[in-house]
Parts: C-alpha cells; structure tokens; sequence
C-alpha cells in the first residue's frame, strides 16, 4: 500500500513499479560478442586522398544546420577524489605527492592564489597546501568540487589566460561546426548550478563572437526528471526513500540523455564529451578528423536517402543497393526482402571515430549477435559481458580499437522528417549498477547508454581515427599530461 502511495507521487502505477522492481532485481541479459571489430572487418581507415576527399565534401556542403552537442552534465567530484582523501584523511598517493610539487603549474592556482590570498612562500608548506587545496574544493571557497566538469580551467596560455572546458569547446567548434556564418553548440548541464552554467556561458557567448568574427548559438538544457529512475536496498529489495516516505530517484546514466538529443533539429550533430579537449596548438588534427566523419556521413546519407526515394516511387534497384549497403555496413543482406533493405535504409545513421585500445577504460567496437541471428556493429561496455564465460571475455579482451565518443550523426530520414530516436533504443540493454544511500547500499537503474544501447538500432560506421584526437580529462592529474600543457 506504501508503495502505491509513493508511486502517485510521480505519477507511476503499481504495474510500473513491479517493472522497474523486476528489472533492477533481475538486471538485464549480457550481450553476446561475435567478433572485436577491427580494420577491414568493421573499422574502416581511409587513405590520405580519400579523407581530403570526404572533408572537401562536408567543408562544400553549405545548405546544413550543423549542432556540437555536448554532454555536460557530470560534476567534477570525481576529478578530485585523490585530493578529497589527502584533505580529509591525510592520505599521499603517487598521484597526489606529484600534485604538491607542481601545485602551481595547474591552469586554476592563479585563482585559488588570489582568491586564498596567501603568499606563495606560505603555499609552500604541505599543510599550507592542504588548507588550500581544500579551499579549491570547499563550497567555502572556490567549490571545485562541486561545479560542473566544464567550468574547471583545463588550459593556461602564453598570454596568461586561462580557459575551461566550455570555453575550449566554443574555440573548437569555431574551427570546424561554422555553417552559414553560424556556430551552433548545445550543452547539457546540471541542474544545480544551471545559474552559473549558464552566466558562464553567456559571457564567453559575448567575448567569442568578436573574437572569431562569427554569431554563436549557444542553447543548453537539463537531464529531464522524467528520466529519471527509483532504487532498491541491496539488503531486502525494497524500495529506497527519503524525507518523509517519499521514494528515491536517481539520474538514469547519460542514456537518459537520448531525449534531449531527440530534441534537436540539426542536419548534421557532432557529438563529444566535455573533458576530451586540447590547447589550440594541437585542434587541428580534431579538426581534420571531425571533418572526416561528417564527410563520411554525408556522401552515405547521400546515397542512404536516394535508395530510399527510389523505394518510394517504385523504381528500387535491388542489387544496387544491396552492393552499396554492403560497401559500408555489416549484415547479409542478400537474405532480406526489398522492404526489409528499405527499412535498413531508413534509420537514423552514426559515424563513429575509434581509436587504438591504450588500455583506457570504456567501451570498444564489437559485431554483436542479434535475435535474428545476424551480427550488427555495436559499442559495448565490458559490464555488459558476461564475466564468467571465457570464450566472451576472451574477444572483449582481443579488442583493438576503444571508443573515445567521437560521433557524428544524421537523425533525419530521407524526406527532411526527423526519427524519433527513442523507437531506435534497444531497451534490454540498460544496466544495474551499485551505488550507496545514506550509508547503505543499494542497487540502481541505469538506461541504455546514449551511444550504446541508445543507438543499438541506428545505421553505424565505425571509422579508426588518431589517439591524438583523445585527450580526456578524468582525474585532476590528467591536466599535467602534455596534450594539456
């Protein structure tokens, strides 16, 4: 009856609850590898005159809309979690110890300096740099901790200036998104501090549209409540609640993210996290790269879109289409009934960059089995492997390639109509994961990832570009590697 009560709250029916109780308990089948995707079986990698051709091609193509989508919605506690133990506990790692020696090469120690208003010869102390690091940290001072990712400054220049992540992202996407003298870039960002995401925006919005003599569309939006999921405790597989009864629910993954995406209408969407951006001196090569995927793109939705008019007014050539079909996808598809091609045809598309495994975590490009028996390209976790059969860990470990999400999509079909992205989701292959609450624990629902199960259904390509396009930012520590210097 409790449950009932807390179900109208959010306006879930018992029927729902029970779901929701069933799938957390019972978590979600594991996927099952064919193959790693690897060069020639597919990942595909162009010579130097087929990529200056595909990036003539999208340079060309004027009469799009072009979106950088930018997922930006995770706080960047976890950048820290090395530091928040040397405050709290004293604790020294590798890491850490290697921090206090180069305190004040970080990009934001100019900040935490005149903000801290110590000299620097008292910043020298250990304990000095203790109570200064937890000043960076502190929602007392310049609350590090609890800001968005992309509001950390990632990069000091020559000329002593200093630029977060977000702020990368609009130089970056002035280089290659720039389409009829329009830059149009949407983020998603957290709730809690949408206010000063948002100022933060709006005065870089201002700055940047003289500086690269273009206008700037900046929009932004949250992670939509809706998506939202309730909890189990792990003990006694009830319900997780809080203030007065009322039940929990946690943010569902960056999967939830899929329908904020489906709420965009550009032609063309770049899509990349956050914390994967470079100093201008090494944007070129991502810049020759972006370019190569959008060309891609366009040149296959080319002909994607042309098949499927031919469908339409009756002139389909079969095994036309299936030559083209398989020149750049994976399936038999000499088994499949010209309705079956059409609709192969007539799905949203991706091209996906991939880079050579360095052993980062995440996941990899893998030909997946499907129920119809027939393989299809997929980014898969290793959480979505089943940990104890040899044979599927052995090709996840065989994986040469990793996903550094680095996409570009179309998700428009060949009449100008937009897809609705959901219908395109593959629902089973969301995650349980465990998490804590107040000091217990307690298992969380997590939706298809948004470029994994999120884009389970889509056409896919699946293209090996540079580790040097790859610079992620997942520790603090990481902004001392060279591509951040």
């Amino acid at each position: 009856m409790r449950d009932q009560k807390i179900s109208l709250q959010r306006a879930l029916s018992q029927n729902q609850l029970d779901e929701y109780k069933k799938v957390i308990s019972a978590g979600f089948p594991f996927m099952e590898l064919c193959q790693n995707a690897v060069l020639g079986s597919g990942i595909k990698l162009f010579s130097d005159d087929e990529r200056e051709r595909f990036r003539t091609i999208y340079k060309e193509t004027n009469d799009i809309s072009v979106i950088k989508f930018v997922p930006a919605s995770g706080a960047a506690s976890r950048m820290f979690k090395e530091l928040y133990a040397f405050v709290e506990e004293g604790r020294i790692s590798d890491h850490v110890a290697q921090f206090l020696e180069e305190f004040e090469e970080y990009p934001f120690f100019d900040q935490l300096y005149e903000e801290y208003s110590k000299s620097k010869e008292e910043l020298s102390i250990q304990e000095a740099k203790r109570k200064a690091i937890s000043f960076l940290l502190s929602k007392d001072g310049m609350n590090y901790g609890g800001c968005p990712k992309g509001m950390v400054e990632f990069h000091r220049y020559e000329d002593g200036h200093k630029r977060t992540a977000f702020e990368e992202h609009f130089h970056e996407g002035a280089m290659y998104a720039q389409k009829g003298g329009v830059v149009e870039i949407h983020f998603t960002i957290p709730e809690e501090t949408q206010n000063d995401v948002k100022a933060h925006l709006e005065g870089l919005n201002e700055c940047m549209n003289e500086m690269h003599n273009t206008k700037f569309k900046i929009s932004a939006s949250l992670q939509k409540p809706s998506t939202d999921t309730p909890a189990l405790y792990a003990e006694d597989q009830t319900w997780v609640n809080y203030e007065n009864g009322k039940m929990l629910f946690r943010p569902s993954g960056h999967g939830a993210l899929l329908e904020n995406l489906n709420d965009l209408e550009g032609d063309l969407i770049f899509i990349k996290n956050i914390d994967n951006v470079v100093p201008d001196r090494l944007k070129p090569i991502t810049v020759e790269y972006k370019e190569l995927l959008a060309g891609v793109l366009l040149e296959v939705q080319k002909e994607l879109f042309r098949h499927c008019l031919n469908f339409d007014d009756g002139s389909f050539k079969r095994e036309e289409a299936i030559s083209f079909l398989k020149k750049w996808f994976v399936g038999d598809f000499d088994l499949c009934s010209d309705k079956q091609l059409f609709w192969m045809m007539n799905r949203p598309l991706r091209i996906c960059g991939m880079v050579k495994n360095q052993g980062e975590p995440g996941g990899g490009p893998f030909l997946v089995k499907e129920e119809h028996g027939l393989p299809s390209l997929q980014i898969v976790e290793s959480a979505q492997i089943n940990p104890k059969d040899n044979a599927q860990q052995s090709i996840l470990k065989s994986a040469t390639h990793f996903n550094p999400v680095d996409l570009v999509i179309s998700k428009k079909n060949y009449r100008g109509e937009p897809f609705h992205l959901l219908h395109y989701r593959n629902d089973n292959t969301g995650m349980v994961v465990d998490k804590t609450f107040q000091g217990k624990d307690i298992k969380a629902l997590e939706l298809p990832g948004l470029w994994n199960g999120g884009m389970h259904n889509w056409n896919t390509i699946f293209v090996e570009v540079p580790i040097e396009t790859f610079n992620p930012v997942k520790t603090v520590f990481d902004l001392r590697r060279p591509n951040h210097c």
